[in-house]
């Protein structure tokens, strides 16, 4: 690797899983426009980044947006901010969401000349000879790619610096259809780094001798099923004495947090304790403006305590709050034990569902049983 090329520092930035135009999951339709307009803006931000860090080429590994909600607005987004970074690469490889068959904005021919995109799910490369750099990858055509395109495959010349861009499920299930690759497919192909898409949590980088790959991460999370903060990495190529070494790290443009919880309420009969519960924990974990909590409350508390609704961001200064009552209504029942009325009849047949192992099925013998036990007592309650 001594003479792979005279520069002096190459910077690849690798993103993926932006997923512009996406439906954000678990918030307020309100929220959603919201966030769909802040992940844009976050866009924008990382593009900011690109042209003032010097960035030389991007790796865009999968689901750069949601071809089926794409608008035209994107495209003209993609197209300007591409535009207005001439001296930046972008390699796109198009992943489940954004596959590239029947994808106007790959097809159209629109984008700029500085754009790359990986057509075929075989590999592919492309070269870029004035800094001696090769970068492969592949792309869905549509919405799986169940064999690996490394697979017994090698890079052509290993004195170049020799990159792979693409979507994939590194090492995961038999089966797979995110496009299956594995460990040793890498080592056996010889790059020096893999870019991957798909995983949205992202991680670290993982070493494999002197090569090393890594999962970007979402530019920012999109909803309660994936918690944390998104990102992108940053992998700068740098030469001294003829020798390459490879620096990289992780890099941070998310806004929004999406974070889950769990607090048990057990014996808990008052809205204003569930509160102070809540902002305790809200304080003890420095939640603020920009989380999106989602929270689920469990135990065991008095049946005829019904956990109030109008709990809201409001009142932890959250950037919103969601919840989902999955106590059991067994708290304090062993008069219901004794009981020979009806009630009390309720509460026996229900109890083999109400200590079911199937979470399902204890959620459904709660409900049961606080709205039988409302009815017998003529009270009306809020489910």
């Amino acid at each position: 690797m001594s003479e792979k090329t005279q520069a002096t520092v190459l910077k690849f930035l690798h993103c993926g899983d932006i997923h512009l135009d996406t439906p954000f999951t678990g918030l307020s339709p309100e929220k959603s426009d919201e966030r769909r307009i802040g992940l844009r803006q976050n866009f924008m931000t990382m593009m900011e980044y690109v042209r003032g860090a010097g960035i030389n080429y991007v790796l865009i590994s999968g689901d750069l947006f949601e071809t089926e909600c794409a608008t035209g607005s994107t495209a003209e987004l993609l197209i300007r901010e591409f535009r207005n970074s001439p001296d930046t690469k972008f390699i796109i490889a198009p992943g489940k969401y954004d596959c590239y068959e029947n994808n106007p904005i790959y097809t159209s021919g629109r984008l700029p000349s500085n754009c790359y995109i990986f057509s075929s799910d075989k590999i592919d490369r492309f070269d870029f000879a004035e800094d001696r750099v090769v970068i492969y990858g592949w792309a869905f055509l549509g919405q799986s790619l169940t064999a690996s395109p490394l697979y017994d495959r090698r890079v052509g010349d290993s004195s170049m610096i020799n990159i792979v861009c693409g979507y994939a499920d590194l090492d995961g299930p038999i089966g797979s259809e995110l496009c299956p690759v594995s460990t040793s497919d890498l080592k056996k192909f010889g790059a020096d780094y893999y870019a991957f898409g798909s995983r949205h949590e992202g991680g670290d980088f993982v070493s494999l001798g002197s090569a090393m790959y890594g999962y970007s991460g979402a530019l920012e999370s999109t909803g309660f099923d994936e918690p944390g903060i998104g990102g992108a990495k940053l992998i700068t190529v740098k030469y001294k004495n003829g020798n390459m070494t490879m620096d990289a790290k992780n890099l941070t443009f998310g806004k929004i947090v999406f974070k889950k919880e769990t607090v048990d309420i057990t014996g808990v009969d008052s809205g204003s304790e569930i509160v102070s519960r809540v902002s305790r924990l809200v304080s003890e974990r420095k939640y603020g403006a920009e989380t999106a909590l989602y929270l689920e409350f469990v135990g065991e508390i008095d049946p005829r305590f019904i956990i109030p609704r109008n709990l809201g961001s409001e009142a932890f200064g959250l950037y919103s709050f969601e919840m989902k009552d999955k106590t059991l209504p067994l708290y304090n029942t062993d008069s219901f034990k004794r009981d020979m009325s009806v009630k009390g009849e309720l509460y026996r047949q229900l109890i083999p569902m109400l200590k079911s192992k199937n979470e399902e099925e204890r959620l459904l013998g709660a409900r049961a049983f606080r709205e039988g036990l409302a009815a017998l007592e003529n009270r009306e309650i809020d489910t």
